[in-house]
Order: structure tokens, then sequence, then C-alpha cells
């Protein structure tokens, strides 16, 4: 009797949906549950039948796939419990905070007037969950599950991601995949962002289509249909992100600017034709934001006294963090450069896997650090070892989520780890590459002795800061 008699992609998704259907019409009630289970299976069943037809794809992801969707729609669930019945609110008025009332509230004031319209940066997310009520009525279910949807077709581009870096090794392309859905699936902080009411899941989406795009267009094998492919992948994700977060475009400037620098001889066209698109959509971006501007941009970058409470450093842990560090925000630049270790060290992180502001599952799963600290010390393996041999490389652009996250540490002091997250799916590529290099018998050794002495070194870097934050 093999696997595959024993485990049957049948039952597997059938297992995921009764857990769908069950848990919110326990919940909730019949009536609100029906709707809830209805949304949330559309979108953990949307991801898997996209993913079924790609070449890589095997039983084994699948089980991958179904176990990383149950352990996401659960959290998902419970999260509409805490913000409706659970506080003592409803599906319609939940009690939100923060970023996500802003947007609730905006789409609100432009769904029926019901509130005053708030201050809101970009309008792109708010935009969607208008679109969402306009078809199907005021709820939070709408938005979650089309976030979580996104999510979710995220961490699978994260397991073809993973199945395009391993062809030079020994290990399959499916195998790739599984293990990369795998990993996503302990990326708890990644995972809690992508289903409450915030824009997180539409950059996780976005930043991982211009990821596929700048490898898809590096690889000098890649046919003209696949080229075109990833044009439409690169011009669709800077379009969406204009609207939604104009910031990350910043980002995926560089990533142009390194695949230039490696492929210009054969990719100019499209490389130009890529400049172009990012021209626009940066130009659309900060046309349509309502408070940023290109001004607030140079600020970022120079720094200032407004930007601690642009960061909401202006008290608790963070100003003293700013102040140890001498008012990091008014340093000169050459300062600031001196301590991007630190910073960087910093926001490789936090947040700590202790110190959840409550006994909430919403406040416990961000503290779920066990994926990127095993992905990330993979990562740097890559980058310290095998990124310099050519033999080894997987090309320049898998430089470009360093250069973007030792940005991230520079203008926000490495303060705000979430900004790095959209990322994380290609950092786990990346350490399914490292995986796979460990069937290499010249390699298994080295990549052993690196991999335990960074694991050591965090591992003491985190007593470390738990005894001084506790």
């Amino acid at each position: 009797m093999t696997f595959k008699d024993i485990v049957r992609p049948k039952w597997l998704v059938g297992l995921l949906l009764a857990v769908v259907v069950v848990m919110p019409m326990c919940l909730f009630g019949i009536a609100q549950g029906a709707s809830i289970a209805v949304s949330m299976a559309l979108a953990c069943v949307v991801p898997l039948v996209l993913a079924r037809r790609c070449s890589w794809w095997s039983l084994a992801s699948t089980v991958a796939y179904c176990a990383v969707a149950l352990f996401s729609v659960v959290s998902a669930i419970y999260f509409l419990y805490e913000v409706s019945i659970g506080s003592g609110a409803t599906l319609e008025m939940p009690n939100l905070d923060s970023d996500a009332e802003k947007y609730y509230n905006w789409a609100l004031h432009h769904y029926d007037g019901r509130c005053p319209e708030p201050l809101t940066t970009f309008f792109g997310f708010p935009v969607l969950m208008l679109i969402l009520w306009k078809a199907l009525g005021v709820s939070v279910v709408w938005p979650s599950a089309f976030n979580l949807m996104l999510t979710l077709g995220t961490i699978v581009m994260s397991g073809s991601l993973a199945a395009q870096l391993v062809r030079k090794t020994p290990m399959k392309s499916a195998t790739a995949a599984t293990i990369a859905i795998s990993l996503m699936g302990l990326h708890g902080f990644f995972l809690s962002q992508g289903f409450i009411i915030q824009k997180e899941a539409l950059v996780y989406m976005t930043m991982t289509m211009v990821a596929m795009s700048l490898f898809w267009l590096q690889d000098n094998t890649t046919s003209r249909g696949k080229v075109i492919a990833a044009v439409a992948f690169y011009v669709s994700a800077c379009l969406i992100l204009a609207p939604v977060r104009a910031k990350y475009i910043n980002f995926a400037v560089f990533g142009i600017v390194i695949l230039a620098v490696s492929s210009w001889r054969t990719r100019w066209r499209s490389i130009l034709v890529l400049f172009a698109v990012t021209a626009v959509a940066w130009y659309l971006g900060m046309s349509m934001s309502t408070t940023y501007n290109i001004q607030q941009q140079v600020d970022n970058v120079v720094g200032g006294a407004e930007m601690t409470e642009s960061f909401g450093m202006v008290e608790g842990i963070h100003l003293d963090y700013l102040n140890w560090m001498g008012g990091y925000f008014s340093l000169p630049l050459f300062k600031k450069l001196l301590l991007l270790p630190f910073t960087c060290g910093t926001q490789f992180v936090i947040p700590f896997p202790w110190g959840a502001e409550d006994d909430s599952w919403g406040a416990w799963m961000p503290r779920i650090r066990l994926g990127w600290y095993l992905c990330g010390v993979l990562a740097l393996c890559y980058y310290g070892m095998l990124s310099w041999r050519r033999r080894y490389s997987v090309g320049s652009v898998a430089w470009w989520p360093v250069i973007c996250f030792v940005g991230i540490a520079y203008i926000s002091a490495g303060t705000v780890s979430r900004y790095i997250l959209p990322f994380q799916p290609l950092y786990t590529a990346v350490a399914v590459y490292v995986i796979a290099c460990f069937r290499i018998p010249e390699l298994r050794r080295p990549l052993l002795r690196a991999f335990v002495g960074i694991e050591v070194l965090l591992a003491v870097a985190l007593v470390v800061a738990f005894i001084i934050c506790t």
C-alpha cells in the first residue's frame, strides 16, 4: 500500500471544507455561518484549483496546501469571531482598530454615508471593500475571505518560485514546491496579516508577482511567450500597487535595476517597458494618494524628528530603543549606515516569540516565528556562501529582497518588521534552494556548519533580548 492509496486529494479537500462549514456555524449560527462558510471555502478552493494546473503540482503539494489552508482558515474564522460576537459587535459593524478601522469606515462612508470619512493615505483596499459590498452587502466577512484567498495564492506562487530555483539541483520541482508551501505555513506573522482588514494581502501577491517576473526575465532560456507573461505579470502588479500602496513601487525599481545590470543585452526591450510602466504607476500612486507625496519620500530617506512620530515611536520601548541609538532619525547619513547591521538584526528578530499584548489568538499568532527564523537563516547561508559561486548562484535577482530589507531597516530603524513580510515568499524560495543544495556532497558539510552557527547566534541574541525586554 502506497502513500497515494492512503491519502487521496478528495479526502483532504473534503476535510478542509468540512471544517470550513462546521466551525462558523458553531460560532455564528446557521444563517451567518453559511455565508462565512461559502466565502471561506471559495478562498481556499480557488488557489488550489489554479495550482493544480501547474506542472510541478503533486499529491504532497496538495497535502501541504490543505494543511496550511486549514490553519489559515481556522485563524481567519476566529478573527471574525473576535472582532464581532467576541467583542460585543456584529459582522456588519465589527470592532476594528488602527488602519483597519480607517479603511472600513472609509468604505462605509462611501457606501451609505453612515459615518464620517476618515483620512486615508491610499484608498485602493477600501475601494475593493466597497466593490465587494455593492455586490454582496456590508460585512467584514467578504474582505477577510478575499484577503485570505490572495494570501493562499501567494503561498502557491512561493512554491512555484522554489520549483523554478531548484531546476539545476538534485531536488525535484514538486518536492521543492511542497517544502516551500509547508515552510510558508510556519510564518505566523505573515499569515496573521493575510486575512485581517488590511492591504497586506494585496501587497503580498503583487510583490511576489514582481519577483516571479524578474526571475523569468533573468533566465535566458525563457520562451517568448513566458517573457510576455512576465511583463504582463509585472504590469498588473504595479497597477494594483499604485492605489493600494505606492511606496512598494520604489522597491520594484530596485529589482529592475538589478535585472538591467545582469540582463541588459538580452532583455533590454522588456526592461525599458518595465521602467516605463513603473514610472506611470508611481505617478498614478502619488497622484491618487491623499497624504503621501514626494517630499515625504525624501523625508523617509533623510530622516528628521518628525519620522519618530510617523512610525509611532513616541513612547515605550520603541522610544527607548531610538534614544539608545542617540535619536536615530536625527543622525547623519554615515552614522545610520554604520548602524545598519544592528537595525537589520533588530528587524530580523522582531516581533519576538513572547510578549503578546493579550491572550487572544490574534495577538499570539504573529509570535509564531519558527518559519521565518528557519528560512531567514537558510537564506543567509545562500547569500554568504552560494551566491558568490557562479556554479551555485541563482542569479543577481535573488539579491533584490536583501536590498529591500536593508532599505526598510534604514528608513524605519528596523522597528517595523511588517514591511518585510511581502518579501518572505521569495526568502522562502531561496531557503528551499539551500535545502536542495544540502544534497550536493561538497556543499553539505560547510552549509551545515554555517546553518548551525547562525542559529546558535540567533538563539543567543533572543536570550539576551528576552533578558533585556522582560
